[in-house]
């Protein structure tokens, strides 16, 4: 009874009453906190890949919206077989949608629709031409929806199906269909060749359209202009640039190249130290000429290896010629994910690229300019002569220089300098030197050439020209008499994806992949390696003796003659028990190898596991002792 008596004295204390007045205090600071920061948006971005911030592009983009956009996002959320990572990657794809939004200071909605059968929302999901997928093959349940729209104004657009193998190139995907919905025309692409890209136009023409299968890929999505070789203005409307095989191009055309890009222009240059479809478009062997860009980008710090052709074992194609021999060619290269640049989104999708006899770039940009390498030789590569590359076997790398990893393509962006420091260069042609001595004298005189960009451009260098040739890009495939075309490879993509960066909307040049959002442990991940080669080694060789053993047993049953079929002597029933025995040894030591691999594995996750609460436990004891240490010194203070 005293006991119960002292305890109630004691909650009933003063010192009792403080406490639970402290610890109600404490909860109502906590709730008036909640409610004070739930009207502040305090975010930061732990991640090392930055994978939860909008690149600049995005920004600069969503800061100069010309009108109201609205982003429709269709998921079937409440469809009950869609799987849990579905509904996790559509979680981060409205993460990325609200990230959009609140970078936009309102001129840009995000709507978010859930497609049920038989709904209005499922209407107008296929009104847009949103994609419903089926969760396995032959599926008759059905599908569900997971696209974007884009609508702004009159102008609509959309992303049929967004793919979890889509998530690396989400912002660029997004930032290029808000792109496309505020852009009122199509981008004009004007293509300086000294090839026949494009087919001639005219009543002359009987032949129907030749242009090239990338052109006719371009044409469907922007306008297509012819610019002369001889030209000495670049029209205005031109927003991209596209310079292919630059061979000896009058000085006044590179002066207006050089002009256009100051100005703000676009350009991608496709250039050859040996351009193989030139030679094959000849009237005779050994006219392949050679080109480079040299005139404009040695201002800039960065020179193509002219006439030098790049040779990388690690790239070589097996190559047949017309006498039925195959060879396997260094200089005409096959170039697979490894030499593609994963963190840029021009070259991130893609998997194989063909350029044959390409050149590489080398050198170091000035100052105000950034260069990204695209695409790029391994450490291996050499570079040869032309001359060399033409030679057949192996002598043709007699003297070769070791270059090591060189891009074979490449993006400088920034503020560029002209590359005609003294002014319009002198007209090559006699016939017009009066006139062009009168030019130049009031074209220097009025300063009407610019000397620097007025703005940020960009220029992409790519070292090879035969990778646009049909022959090198697709098959022909015919069919009743229509004519289809299969890609051998990336080329088209990686053409098609350059000039959507370089012609569409500033924003997109330079967006970076956003990295993996899965981010395994790779050290877990290399001890589970580490414990898988200890054991197999063991295993192939047990497996080994395991199918000598069934051999040598089948040997045995017909060894046996037809009347022994069924008789069996001592001395072939000791050798049968005998490779049995063998038999069920060697599967009882496989299992234990197999035992001891689990094994292993599993003791790598629980050192993970005990590392892991071992640490949370550190840190728990040390601010335990540290909170212990203050109220200490507190008391020593009284």
């Amino acid at each position: 009874m005293a006991i119960g008596k002292s305890s109630q004295a004691v909650n009933s204390s003063p010192k009792g009453m403080s406490r639970w007045a402290g610890v109600i205090l404490m909860l109502a600071i906590i709730v008036l906190l909640n409610m004070v920061a739930s009207g502040f948006r305090i975010r930061h971005d732990f991640t090392a890949e930055r994978l939860y911030t909008l690149s600049e592009g995005s920004r600069s983009l969503l800061g100069q919206l010309p009108r109201t956009v609205t982003l429709k996002f269709y998921f079937s959320r409440s469809n009950p077989e869609v799987p849990i990572g579905l509904k996790r990657f559509a979680d981060r794809v409205q993460d990325l949608l609200k990230e959009y939004e609140m970078h936009a200071h309102g001129d840009l909605v995000v709507e978010t629709y859930d497609p049920r059968p038989d709904t209005e929302e499922q209407d107008w999901a296929e009104r847009y031409g949103l994609q419903a997928r089926s969760l396995s093959v032959g599926d008759i349940r059905p599908g569900f929806y997971m696209g974007l729209v884009a609508v702004s104004g009159r102008k609509q657009a959309a992303i049929p199906f967004i793919s979890p193998r889509d998530e690396p190139r989400l912002e660029y995907l997004v930032t290029r269909l808000i792109a496309e919905v505020i852009t009122d025309e199509k981008p004009t692409v004007g293509i300086l060749s000294t090839l026949p890209v494009l087919s001639p136009s005219g009543p002359f023409n009987r032949s129907g359209d030749t242009s090239w299968i990338f052109a006719r890929e371009l044409s469907k999505s922007y306008k297509l202009q012819t610019v002369s070789t001889n030209a000495e203005e670049i029209p205005p409307q031109v927003d991209l640039l596209l310079v292919i095989h630059p061979k000896r191009l009058p000085s006044r055309t590179w002066f207006a190249v050089d002009q256009y890009l100051l100005r703000g222009g676009r350009v991608m240059i496709f250039a050859d130290p040996l351009c193989v479809t030139e030679e094959a478009g000849s009237t005779g062997p050994g006219m392949a000429g050679s080109s480079d860009p040299n005139r404009l980008t040695r201002n800039w710090g960065i020179k193509m290896t002219s006439r030098l052709v790049a040779a990388d074992v690690a790239a070589a194609s097996t190559v047949s010629f017309s006498s039925g021999e195959m060879e396997e060619l260094p200089t005409w290269l096959t170039l697979r994910r490894n030499h593609l640049n994963r963190e840029d989104i021009t070259t991130s999708g893609l998997e194989m690229l063909m350029m044959p006899f390409a050149a590489v770039f080398e050198g170091d940009p000035v100052e105000g300019l950034t260069v990204t390498p695209l695409v790029q030789t391994s450490p291996d590569a050499a570079l040869i002569t032309s001359f060399q590359a033409r030679m057949p076997g192996p002598e043709k790398f007699t003297g070769a220089r070791h270059i090591g990893t060189k891009a074979l393509a490449l993006r400088i962006a920034g503020k560029f300098k002209t590359a005609f420091p003294d002014g319009p260069p002198h007209r090559e042609d006699k016939q017009n030197k009066e006139k062009e001595s009168k030019d130049n004298t009031e074209e220097k005189s009025s300063a009407s050439w610019l000397k620097e960009s007025v703005t940020n451009s960009a220029v992409v260098l790519v070292g090879d020209v035969d990778m646009l040739s049909d022959r090198y890009l697709a098959r022909e495939i015919n069919i009743l008499g229509f004519r289809f075309f299969e890609p051998m490879n990336d080329n088209l993509n990686f053409v098609l994806n350059t000039v959507e960066q370089l012609a569409g909307n500033p924003a997109l040049i330079g967006l970076r992949s956003r990295g993996r959002f899965e981010r395994p442990f790779d050290r877990v991940l290399a001890l589970q390696k580490k414990a898988r080669e200890k054991w197999h080694e063991e295993e192939r060789e047990l497996l080994a003796k395991l199918r000598r053993t069934q051999q040598r047993l089948r040997e045995l049953e017909r060894a046996k003659s037809e009347n022994q079929r069924y008789i069996i002597t001592p001395e072939q029933k000791r050798e049968i028990e005998k490779f049995r025995r063998e038999k069920f040894e060697t599967m009882q030591k496989l299992k234990q190898v197999r035992r001891n691999l689990r094994r292993d594995i599993e003791r790598v996750g629980m050192e993970v596991k005990a590392i892991n609460l071992a640490a949370a436990l550190a840190l728990v004891i040390v601010y335990g002792l540290l909170r212990a240490w203050r109220r200490a010194r507190r008391a020593a203070g009284r």
